[in-house]
């Protein structure tokens, strides 16, 4: 907190941290309503690096956030509060599983943004790069938004319209394979006669800002992926890409035996999503798959994975060792359900 700007510091501590500030009442206001706890964690640092610019006035960085919090809180007491929104709300305390999750990151444009991140459990706000439009604009748009963001349709979108680029290049496309119903990633064959352009060579480091943030420069390739097989049965997936690694854990959650030697009956191989420690919004860079062996043997082996990896998802392997593998992708993925 520290390396902020002293206006951005007062901001925070004025706009955000004062109990009596209004989006701490909207949020405590929320909790009541709903009846779950609800949780609001800017990353203050990111978030100024990310928006500091849009802001010529640094003091008006956190009160900025906190109108669109506010906003967003007060837009979800209001609908669930309204019986005629019942199956929506029913549908948000079955996603939420007694704690509201809200995460602030930033959008690619001028455009303010509203999502449900199922892998968080919670609702991702995307500030925009302008300056936060009027409390009443942005309570609006929440309140019109909110209602949309169960929808399957309306989520996903964006990621099932091709680009002008990715048509003329349909069969270099990597897509999400709608074939089945299920999640799978497929590859097309690309086009005879097609060429592999060369890999750019760099001779100068950038500056620092002129690069996009981890959570979009990761989504390009190459992307690199490292499996390590522990001797106790556990399994350790490392990479870059965080989609791949929600496509993996969705599959083996989808496809896990349960334990029915415990009465809870849990799945017989905990998976489990870690959150890098750098970026805005949702990114995981690790994996981790633990076998349930409290009362018996069961171990998980690693090959499930490597087949998903290089079967489902192309990546193709540069390196094993035995009880590790590493992986590599340079043709990019162009759709995806994450």
């Amino acid at each position: 907190m520290s390396k902020l700007p002293i206006k951005v510091q007062i901001g925070i501590r004025d706009s955000w941290d004062n109990e009596d500030a209004p989006v701490q009442k909207a949020i405590r206001n929320l909790q009541e309503v709903i009846g779950v706890r609800v949780t609001v964690n800017p990353e203050w640092p990111l978030l100024y690096a990310e928006l500091g610019d849009f802001h010529p006035d640094k003091a008006t960085l956190a009160p900025s956030v906190a109108t669109a919090v506010e906003a967003c809180c007060t837009a979800l007491s209001t609908l669930a509060d309204d019986e005629t929104n019942a199956e929506w709300a029913d549908t948000l305390l079955e996603r939420t599983e007694s704690h509201i999750r809200i995460s602030i990151g930033a959008s690619k444009g001028q455009e303010m943004g509203i999502s449900w991140s199922d892998q968080e459990g919670g609702f991702v706000i995307s500030l925009p790069k302008s300056a936060v439009p009027s409390k009443a604009h942005t309570l609006s748009f929440f309140t019109g938004n909110l209602l949309k963001v169960f929808d399957d349709k309306a989520r996903h979108e964006s990621s099932s319209v091709a680009t002008p680029a990715a048509a003329a290049d349909d069969w270099a496309d990597v897509t999400v394979d709608n074939k089945t119903g299920n999640a799978a990633v497929i590859e097309a064959p690309r086009r005879h006669g097609a060429t592999t352009q060369p890999s750019p060579s760099f001779d100068v480091i950038p500056d620092v800002s002129t690069i996009s943030r981890p959570d979009e420069l990761l989504l390009k390739p190459p992307y690199h992926l490292i499996v390590h097989y522990h001797s106790k049965g556990s399994i350790d997936v490392q990479c870059g890409h965080s989609p791949t690694l929600q496509f993996i854990a969705d599959y083996l959650k989808k496809w896990s035996r349960t334990n029915h030697n415990n009465t809870t009956r849990p799945p017989l191989a905990e998976v489990q999503l870690h959150q890098s420690a750098f970026g805005l919004g949702v990114v995981y860079d690790r994996l981790t798959i633990v076998s349930e062996s409290r009362y018996h043997t069961q171990t998980v082996s690693p090959t499930i994975v490597l087949s998903l990896i290089e079967g489902v998802l192309g990546y193709k392997n540069v390196f094993c060792d035995g009880s590790s593998w590493t992986f590599r992708k340079d043709v990019e993925f162009k759709s995806s359900r994450y």
